[in-house]
Order: structure tokens, then sequence, then C-alpha cells
């Protein structure tokens, strides 16, 4: 060999090891590029936060005497000021003008009146409010006893009866369903469940798909002779790809994140499937006993119309008088027919939620005013920020973008690709047998992975940020659901410790009046009873509506919990009793003591004692009855009663 032909070899030798030289340094330089990924990150998140959101509204504009100055610093055109003095250094004080007096003063004022003689002002419903429709009254005054009771049946007919309320059937085997038996049928009925399921179950087939070798190939080949006029070599061949660097452990651990994700989600569509029924279920209670306390007003306003309208035939009161009593008493019966409703529609909602829509209306046990549970709210946000499935599978998705990464890092290290052949000559004696190996893999010089790595990189940033943004969000959620919890909580407790009492032991106090102060004025009775009537009416539907949003509040809490009691991180507390609503004092016969009324209030225009219009109330006794102190009165006050009932009147 010369010494030329020598030198060439090295010489090539040398170039191609400086090439495998540069490949491996180019290999392993190929998945180092997260420094410059995470700087233009950083880079563009500083270049959103310079841009200015939600600046501050400019200072007001300059005093007076600055606006020429101001004007000719900035050359702007100023308007000109609105009096003749602004902006002039010592203005004449403008005298403030009288007020201007509206259109209908004015023209009263000009209008000419006669010496002595008052304007007479006349009051006049407009015609596009609702109601304006309604005739007047007539002039009771022009009427005879007999024309007075028959325009009284007609301005003050019988109150229709009442709806009948939906009866609820027996549940199975005669007990009523339970929540735990909702959230029973609940889970065997939901169709979300079912696709929760089917996604763990696809998730668990990637898993057993990622842990899975690659096949072989096995192949026979016949190579023809230049002629074609048979088989030059024939044999077979087997062909197995091999996955290297650990790139099928990194593909098994992502699946297996992924499989732990969807059994996350699993548990998360089982914690808002109970979710929904429970906002079902005590929606349902809550109508419930809202209808049970709508009745009982129904009962207490229609009792204080009845009583107007005893007082009415009796002459006491106006015939106008017992219209709002009437408007008031048909309200709660609206109110009452509309809590109906409302509960034939709780009912359909919940067993759309279960799943089960032809369900016939069910009776259903539970009671929602009486345990309540307390919350802590440091308790409840440690224990949602450590266990809630949004948390979880953030922390998970991390790991899952930590395991792409690297694999899109390792990914053009190249694979091995081994095959064997077997071959037999069939075209030159002596017709050998002869054999071949070969392997095979690809030499990463123009596709070194780059943009998958960068796009591996950003996921995983997204991805630790991700759990962040989780954490914000569901702190902020609690926050909000606990301020409402928190706030109707307090609301229910005052409503039933002190204000629906004190409403009660008012109403009560009124009833009791009569006995201990039988010369109170009726009106004055019939007004403070009207008044405390309304007032625990109102006070009742507000108390109402509370204890619906508490046990929405509770609701929201419990399913950032994600926790199959709701009792679990609370402490069961018992509200204070409710007042009886059905065992309030009845305005019948005793309300109707007449001690300190005129004459005609017990005797009638006519000289009888007055009757009520049939169905409107209960007819009055005679007079001798109605001055019957009631038994309950102390001896000594019942005296002093008798006293004064005996004494001459002027």
């Amino acid at each position: 060999m010369s010494p030329a032909t020598f030198l060439r070899r090295r010489k090539k030798v040398g170039m191609f090891r400086g090439r495998l030289l540069l490949l491996a340094s180019l290999l392993l330089l190929s998945g180092c590029r997260g420094g410059p990924v995470v700087q233009e990150t950083d880079r563009i998140l500083l270049e959103l936060a310079s841009r200015p959101f939600d600046p501050a509204p400019p200072e007001s504009s300059a005093p007076n005497g600055d606006r020429k100055e101001k004007g000719k610093e900035t050359g702007e055109q100023l308007p000109p000021p609105r009096h003749a003095s602004e902006g002039k250094a010592a203005a004449t004080p403008v005298p403030e003008s009288e007020p201007e007096a509206d259109i209908h003063t004015v023209a009263l004022l000009q209008a000419e009146k006669p010496a002595g003689v008052r304007p007479k002002y006349e009051l006049t419903i407009p015609p596009n409010i609702p109601g304006s429709e309604a005739p007047p009254l007539p002039d009771f005054r022009k009427m005879s006893p007999e024309q007075k009771q028959r325009a009284l049946q007609q301005l003050y007919p019988e109150l229709p009866p009442l709806p009948d309320e939906p009866i609820p059937l027996p549940g199975p085997n005669g007990q009523a369903y339970t929540l735990a038996d909702l959230q029973k049928l609940a889970v065997e009925n939901s169709p979300t469940l079912r696709q929760a399921v089917a996604d763990v179950k696809a998730a668990e087939g990637a898993l057993i798909q990622a842990k899975t070798y690659q096949n072989p190939t096995i192949a026979y080949q016949a190579s023809p002779t230049n002629n074609n006029s048979n088989a030059g070599a024939q044999g077979g061949y087997i062909d197995q790809p091999l996955r290297m660097w650990g790139k099928m452990k990194l593909s098994v651990a992502a699946a297996q994140k992924d499989l732990d994700n969807a059994q996350l989600a699993l548990r998360r569509a089982r914690s808002d499937l109970s979710t929904n029924v429970r906002n079902a279920y005590f929606s349902l209670i809550v109508a419930k006993e809202t209808m049970r306390v709508n009745r009982a007003l129904v009962r207490l306003t229609e009792e204080i119309y009845r009583l107007y309208i005893s007082y009415l035939a009796a002459g006491v009161v106006a015939p106008y008088e017992p219209a709002p009593l009437r408007a008031s008493a048909y309200t709660s019966r609206l109110a009452y027919q509309q809590s109906i409703y409302a509960y034939i529609a709780a009912w359909k909602t919940l067993v759309a939620t279960l799943g089960l829509p032809q369900l016939p209306l069910t009776e259903v046990s539970g009671r929602v005013d009486r345990l309540i549970p307390y919350y802590d709210y440091d308790k409840v946000l440690a224990y949602v920020l450590a266990n809630h499935t949004d948390v979880l599978t953030a922390r998970n998705s991390v790991q899952k973008a930590q395991y792409n990464l690297q694999l899109a890092r390792i990914t053009p290290c190249p694979d091995i690709d081994l095959l064997g052949a077997v071959w037999k000559e069939s075209t030159i004696p002596p017709y050998v047998i002869f054999y071949q190996a070969q392997v095979v893999f690809p030499i990463p010089i123009w596709d070194r992975n780059r943009g998958n790595i960068i796009s591996a990189q950003a996921a995983l940033i997204r991805a630790v940020e991700e759990t962040h943004r989780v954490e914000n969000a569901l702190t902020n959620t609690l926050a909000a659901n606990f301020s409402n919890y928190q706030s109707n909580l307090k609301a229910l407790e005052y409503y039933r410790r002190y204000i629906l009492p004190d409403q009660v032991r008012y109403y009560r106090g009124v009833f009791e009046r009569r006995h201990v102060d039988p010369t109170a004025s009726s009106t004055d009775l019939l007004a403070n009873l009207v008044t405390a009537q309304q007032a625990l009416a109102t006070n009742v539907q507000n108390y109402l509506g509370i204890l619906g949003a508490l046990w929405s509040a509770v609701v929201s809490v419990a399913d950032l919990i994600q926790t199959p009691d709701l009792f679990q991180l609370a402490t069961p507390r018992e509200l204070p009793e409710l007042p009886n609503l059905d065992q309030m004092p009845q305005w019948l016969c005793p309300h109707h003591r007449l001690a300190g009324l005129p004459a005609a209030c017990t005797t009638g225009p006519s000289g009888k004692p007055p009757q009520v219009p049939a169905g409107n109330g209960p007819t009055l006794p005679p007079p001798q009855q109605l001055l019957e102190p009631p038994p309950d009165v102390p001896k000594k006050m019942r005296k002093e009663e008798k006293m004064r009932e005996s004494a001459p009147r002027p």
C-alpha cells in the first residue's frame, strides 16, 4: 500500500470518527432545550403583564381658576363657562331663584276660585293599572238591611275550597324512601356513571397495550433467475423490532397515569351524581315543608278575613275594609297552590336525576328543620386541597407530562430492528444453504424530534400551572359557598330562635289582650291583629326561602368535600323548635267580645243580632253569650270586668 493511499484512508477514518463524535454530541444536546422554552414562556408572560388592564379613572378636572392655564398648556379648546361669573377671581354671587312649581300647582294657583270654596280633589286610578276595572262600592247608607245583606253576599262571596294536595304512594315494603335509598337507585340507573366506568376500562386496555411488545414478522421469499426459468434462491426470515432506551417503560408510566385519572373521573362522576341527588332530595323536602306551612298560613289569613266579615255584618267596620284581607287570603292561597306545583316539580326533578322518570309520586322520609351540619372553614379547605379529584388529577397530569417529555427526549435514540434469514441457492451448484443476519437502526441526523420536545416542555409547564389554577379555583369556590352557607345558617338560627317566636308571641298577645283589657278599642285590636298576621306571614315566607337556600349551600360545601356523608367533616347540631303554626289560637267566638263596643255593634241596624253571610264565617252568638268571659281569665279579673260591664255608660 502506497503512503498516499494510507494517508487517504487514515484521513477518511479521522473524518468518520469526527462525524461520529459530532453525531453523539447532537444526540446528547437534542433534549436539552428546556431553558429556551421556559425563557420564552416567561418572556410572553412578562409581556402580557406589562399591558395595562383596568386602569384607574382620570382625576377630576382642574378648578375653574385653572381652566385657562390648563387650556394653554394642553392646547385644548375649553367649553364656555355655564355662568357669566364662572372663571373670575371675584364674582358676584348669583342669587338663588325660587323653586319652580309643577304644572299642576301653577294651574291650581292660577285658577279662579270663589271665596270660601275649597278645591275638590278626586282620586282616579289610571285605566292601565290592572284591576282598575273593578266597580265602585255601592252606597250602603241608602240600602235597607235586607238589601245590605244581599250586597254584602255579592261583594264578599264564600271563598272557594282549597286545592287537594297530592297524596304520595307508600315506598317499597311500605317504607318511605330515604336519601340513601335514592342514592342507590341513582347509581344503578345513571348513564353518566356507566360512561365513566367505560372510560376506566378503556384506560385499562390502553395500559395493557402499552406493556405489549411489538409482534415479529415472519416471511418467505423466492428470487428468480436471470431468465426467470426457475427460482434462483429461496428461503425465509424473521424480523423483530426492539424498543430501546426505556421508551416502553415511559409509555407504560404515562398510560398508568391515564388510568389513574380515569379512576378519579369515575370518583368525580359519582360525587357529582350524589350532589345532584342531594339537591333534588332537599328541594323536595323543602317543597313539602313549604306546602305544609303555607297551608297553615292559608288558615290564618282566612280566619282574619272571616273575622272582618263578622265585624262588617255587625256594623263595626266599613264595607271596604275586608277587601285587602280577602286579597291577602287569596295571596296565601296562591302561594299554597304554587307550593303544590313546586312539590310536584321537585319530585319530577328527583326521579329524572335518578334515571327513573316514570316513577310515581312516592313517600320520601327526612326533615330539613332539625339537624344541620356545622362546618369549619379551615378544616374543610385543608381537606379539599388535599383530596379533591381535580387536585389529584392535576398532579397526575404533571407526572404524565414529565414522562412524555422524557420520552420525547429519547425518541431520537434509534430503536433496533433484528432480522435473521435462511436461504437456499437453486441456480448454481452445489446448491448450498446459507444464512443471513441483519441489524438495522436509523441515524437521527435530520429528525431529532425537536418540535415534539418543545411541545412536551410546554405541556409540562401547563400541567404544573394547572395544579395552581385548580387550587385557586377550589379556594375561591369554597369561600363563596361557605359565605353563603354561613349567612343562611345564621339567618335560619335568628328566624328560629328570635324572629318567628317573637312574631308568634305578638300574635298571641293581641289574642290575649281581649281578656286582660276588655275596654280596649276594637279598632285597635283589629289593626294590631292584621299587622301581626301580615308580619308573621311575611317572616314565615322569608324563613322558608332561607331554609331552601341553606340546604343548597350545605350541598355545595359537601360537593367540594366529595364525601359520602354530609356530616363527615361537620358537627351535627339541632335547631331550636319552630313554633307550630297549626296550633295558633283561633279567633272564633271568643274574639267577638263586644263589651267595649257601642250598641249598634251588638244589635245591628235593625235592633236584632247581626247575621254573617252564609259560608263566610261563624255566626255571631247572642250578646249575652258574647259578654261571658272565657274560663281561663282569673277570678279577680273577671270580677273587675263584670263591674266595668255593669257600670252605666254615657
